[in-house]
């Protein structure tokens, strides 16, 4: 059996359960504005009821800037309730609830301890996904809301990785929270903010600390393979801003040329020679492992090691990649070598 809500003077504002159909939003939205908190709480709690049983988010669009104000309110005591009704709607209708981004983390900077903010950081990082742009503003809000929360929030880091995708330096003032969050639970936060760090030194800029650098440098060895991967990934990128505090660690990258995952291999032998590029003498240290992985049985492991050693000068090389230029079954392997020939002669 169906319930239904009635207004004042009796009339169904929506029916109410799975396969029920039609929205009655001018209903909905009259007691969203209404005076009594119970009744705006009861419409809250009907559109995220509605939402999950027959997916019509669209259909809700028009109650965000009703649902901003109420979470605005510091009298009410639904915000929790209101917060994720604003993360259901912008997780299925992001860009109606984009020009909402500003206020909704002026809420969640007032209010960075409270339970609500959770559901509001999953809000903003709903938004992040498809519209960066719009968040890439408020970069530095989300920072301070992180700072604030005991303990990082995954879904707060999400929104600045998001960010880190389309302007990569807007996340500049974020760098010290991505990187104690990267120190604080790497299992968790570890890959968001590994990528929106990576963005940032690949793109240009200059961070303001590289202490990430370190933190990213004690995963090489860690087991999950993705962490593993982004943390040698992350290190190649930020040997282009400053290539001497990845010389620093090259010994770990080093390490990882000896893993049994042939990945993890070519992933370290293609940071080294970013590494190469930035600083011919800065692969000293893994100059050996480099000429023993041009014998590796994967060939991307080959090329890469061929890409480090003749970005590095390694004129010990020139040997073996003469025959690897000429005899390798592998095309991109003969490719690299050549070319590294001609940086080695």
């Amino acid at each position: 059996m169906q319930e239904t809500m009635t207004g004042d003077g009796g009339e169904a504002v929506e029916p109410r359960g799975r396969g029920a159909t039609g929205v009655d939003l001018p209903a909905i939205l009259t007691r969203l504005e209404a005076e009594e908190p119970t009744t705006q709480r009861t419409a809250v709690q009907r559109i995220r009821t509605a939402i999950d049983d027959r997916g019509r988010t669209a259909a809700y669009a028009p109650t965000v800037p009703k649902l901003r104000a109420l979470l605005e309110r510091p009298e009410i005591d639904f915000h929790d309730e209101v917060a994720a009704c604003l993360a259901d709607l912008a997780a299925e209708v992001p860009t109606d609830v984009a020009p909402s981004t500003g206020a909704i983390l002026g809420v969640a900077v007032e209010r960075a301890d409270q339970p609500a903010t959770a559901e509001l950081l999953r809000c903003i990082a709903a938004v992040a996904a498809e519209r960066p742009d719009v968040v890439a503003d408020h970069a530095a809000e989300i920072a301070d809301v992180l700072e604030e929360r005991c303990g990082y929030d995954r879904q707060g880091i999400l929104a600045l990785e998001h960010v880190s995708r389309e302007e990569p330096t807007a996340i500049e003032p974020a760098v010290p929270v991505l990187t104690d969050a990267l120190a604080s639970a790497p299992d968790e936060y570890g890959l968001p903010a590994l990528r929106a760090l990576g963005r940032l030194a690949r793109s240009g800029a200059t961070p303001p600390s590289l202490e990430f650098v370190a933190r990213a440098a004690a995963l090489v060895d860690r087991d999950e393979t993705a962490l593993r991967h982004a943390a040698i990934d992350c290190l190649g990128d930020a040997a282009r801003c400053d290539p001497a505090a990845v010389e620093s660690v090259c010994d770990e990258l080093g390490a990882a040329l000896a893993r049994d995952d042939p990945d993890t291999r070519a992933v370290a032998a293609d940071a080294i020679a970013r590494l190469a590029a930035e600083s011919e003498p800065a692969i000293e240290p893994v100059r050996g492992r480099l000429l023993e992985s041009l014998a590796d049985d994967h060939p991307r492991v080959r090329a890469n090691a061929c890409l480090a050693l003749g970005y590095g000068r390694v004129d010990a090389a020139e040997s073996r990649l003469e025959e690897l230029a000429s005899e390798d079954p592998a095309p991109t392997v003969r490719d690299r070598a050549a070319w590294a020939v001609a940086q080695v002669s």
